[in-house]
């Protein structure tokens, strides 16, 4: 009976793994002819999963939590089909990984953002090549350009880079109607032929102007955010009215001045004028602006007033192999210091003495306000963009004001202040010699103070005896 019952359950084993093997087998290679599909038991099975499983423990980052969930699941379940283990060795991935590696970089910005002051200025940064761009009328001028997306690649090329990377090639260069031609027909002299070719060159010249000023919108492609819109007009206006900005930035270019001392100590500027009470001169303003504002103890006061006058106009110090410029960084001008010096002559350069043929050449001049480019805000009232009290004004006459009221308001504190001291010390001074004259007054000889003592102690006494209870005690007689 035992031997039959074991015989049943053999082959009733037998059965189960002939029908398990049509899905659990060894895979076949390919060109291997003697390689048979061999049928998988359940041990089998559970050994091929945890082979699978130990192999891609040793490919994963986290090897030991990974082994230890692996050895707990496989010792609580006694057979884990593939898809369900591959799960498992998933899942303990972190998800602070996954944004870690997926989180975008808050600090750069788009190419797309209109509202970005500082890369409306690096686009426009890009037309200051003398080489790359010249100047062209206001309707296609750079700063259109670039209030659109577009920077300069190239020479007379605008590009949309990061966007859709068009470019536009700006050209408005005149054909030459007459010439050689002209002259060999007998009309080359004509005024009449020349009034007309000059009319046909402006209506040209118009209708270019109309054409990329279309572009400047329709030059980008259908799909770029640039051609949807655009800066506001308002993106080139510069903040002076705050003192935390236009202090650090006034004393910045004040002290880039000073380090150019020598350029700037004998050209002649020209300043907006002051003619309003409201502004105050720039001997006035270095005079009466605290430390915190201006520092410079050493300079020599002509000087600092010099390069506080050039600081107010936007401009600072810069020197580029060993030469010393004037620099604006809103419209990024530059002026050579060098062509406004005294002995200076045009075509010559600079003049040593010996070279001197006893004639004094004609100084330059410096205008502080119309040697920016004619779009720039220090001094385009319009570019500045200003409202409320500094309507109409540009960068220049509004820094002056707000400075010049700022130093209206620093002395009439300071003079507040120091009478507030004096009062305070005349006050001190007179109850002193109150105090010392009350004194001397009220003080008492020896006897008054022998009388008051007697006073005060017969005023105790009579005090002590309202409080002193007598008893009498009384034998009843019964």
């Amino acid at each position: 009976m035992h031997d039959s019952l074991t015989t049943t359950k053999r082959k009733f084993h037998k059965l189960l793994d002939t029908i398990n093997a049509s899905s659990n087998v060894f895979p076949t290679p390919e060109g291997d002819v003697s390689a048979t599909a061999v049928p998988l038991t359940a041990r089998q099975r559970l050994d091929a999963a945890s082979e699978r499983a130990k192999k891609r423990l040793r490919t994963s980052t986290s090897t030991t939590s990974l082994t230890s969930t692996l050895s707990s699941d496989i010792g609580r379940r006694s057979y884990t089909p593939a898809p369900s283990l591959s799960r498992k060795i998933l899942t303990p991935r972190s998800m602070a990984s996954r944004k870690s590696d997926s989180k975008p970089d808050d600090k750069e910005l788009p190419n797309f953002s209109p509202w970005s002051h500082d890369q409306f200025l690096a686009r426009l940064k890009t037309f200051s090549k003398v080489s790359y761009w010249q100047p062209r009328p206001a309707a296609i001028g750079e700063l259109k350009w670039a209030k659109q997306g577009w920077q300069c690649v190239d020479v007379n090329t605008v590009a949309c880079k990061g966007g859709c990377e068009r470019r536009v090639v700006v050209k408005l260069e005149r054909a030459a109607t007459g010439g050689a031609n002209g002259i060999a027909d007998g009309r080359g002299d004509d005024e009449d032929d020349d009034a007309e070719d000059e009319a046909d060159a402006e209506e040209l010249e118009t209708a270019l102007v109309q054409r990329y000023t279309d572009e400047i919108t329709n030059g980008h492609a259908p799909h770029c955010m640039w051609r949807k819109s655009g800066c506001k007009d308002d993106i080139y206006r510069l903040s002076l009215v705050r003192p935390v900005i236009w202090q650090p930035a006034l004393r910045a270019r004040y002290v880039s001045l000073l380090n150019i001392a020598d350029a700037i100590k004998n050209v002649t500027f020209h300043s907006l004028p002051r003619e309003d009470p409201a502004l105050l001169p720039p001997e006035k303003l270095a005079d009466e602006l605290p430390a915190n504002v201006l520092s410079s103890p050493d300079a020599i006061p002509t000087l600092k007033v010099t390069a506080l006058d050039i600081a107010l106009h936007g401009w600072r110090g810069d020197s580029e192999l060993d030469i010393d410029l004037l620099h604006c960084d809103a419209c990024f001008q530059r002026i050579g210091l060098w062509m406004y010096q005294p002995d200076y002559v045009p075509g010559r350069g600079v003049l040593s003495a010996e070279d001197n043929d006893g004639a004094e050449p004609e100084q330059a001049t410096i205008n502080l306000q119309e040697m920016h480019r004619m779009h720039c805000p220090w001094q385009n009232a319009g570019s500045q963009a200003a409202s409320g009290t500094f309507e109409d004004m540009n960068a220049s006459q509004i820094l002056n004001r707000v400075v010049s009221t700022y130093a209206r308001e620093q002395r009439r504190r300071s003079e507040q202040a120091g009478k507030e001291d004096e009062v305070d010390l005349e006050s001190t001074d007179l109850h002193g010699a109150l105090a010392d004259n009350g004194d001397a007054a009220q003080r008492p000889s020896a006897a008054e103070i022998d009388q008051m003592d007697k006073e005060r102690e017969s005023k105790l006494r009579k005090l002590k005896r309202l409080f002193t209870v007598h008893r009498s005690s009384k034998v009843a007689a019964k």
